[in-house]
């Protein structure tokens, strides 16, 4: 039974993160008059979706670590479901339900610079779902050529710290926009924490790339 564990716990994971999509999805924009529909609730459920989900990517992996378990299943699925619902959710908060809307959103925080904001209340703007999907494939496809060639590649701390900075950043953002939408030192934090994670994530591909580069050629 304890082999199975794990496992189950990621097939789990990629339920929630279905349920969080699509709770994602049904979400209602706020009113210019203020109007807050079913918002704060959908965002709140999502957050605490989210943080189950990032749970059991926790709890499998340190059960598998401490009952030595590895599977095939394991080994794909684990970091796949992982890559599913931090791209996901930057694609969904980069969508057309999560722009700043005029009349509920403050004027200050409509007047910030495009470049900073993408006008998105979520503050995720479309070229960082952009980033962060191809900084995914370019690592798959360097981790997959590199064992290809007999060269091990394992995670390293730069994955580790580019998962839990783009958790962050999708907590803080569903987080600010249900329950602080109004608060400035909100509005920034939640503009940090995006622009951290996709500043680690992609400096974290070149530091994947640059690493299997050496890897590979001490390996000639």
């Amino acid at each position: 039974m304890n082999w199975k564990l794990p496992n189950q716990l990621t097939v789990a994971r990629l339920v929630l993160a279905g349920v969080f999509f699509v709770l994602l999805a049904a979400y209602d924009p706020p009113a210019p008059g203020g109007a807050r529909g079913n918002g704060p609730l959908v965002l709140n459920i999502c957050f605490v979706l989210y943080i189950v989900a990032g749970i059991t990517d926790v709890l499998d992996g340190y059960l598998a670590r401490r009952w030595k378990i590895t599977s095939a299943f394991g080994r794909v699925v684990d970091p796949f479901v992982d890559k599913v619902l931090v791209v996901g959710a930057f694609a969904m908060l980069a969508g057309n339900n999560y722009v700043l809307v005029e009349g509920f959103h403050g004027q200050w925080e409509l007047s910030l610079p495009h470049w900073l904001t993408g006008h998105m209340a979520s503050g995720v703007q479309a070229w960082m779902v952009v980033a962060v999907m191809a900084r995914e494939f370019v690592v798959s496809a360097v981790r997959g050529y590199s064992e290809s060639q007999g060269q091990k590649f394992p995670a390293t701390v730069w994955g580790k710290l580019k998962m839990l900075t783009q958790s962050v950043a999708i907590c803080t953002v569903i987080y600010q926009m249900a329950n602080v939408p109004h608060a400035r030192w909100a509005v920034v934090t939640k503009l940090v924490v995006v622009w951290l994670g996709v500043v680690v994530s992609v400096a974290s591909g070149f530091a994947y790339v640059s690493r299997a580069r050496k890897l590979l050629a001490s390996g000639d």
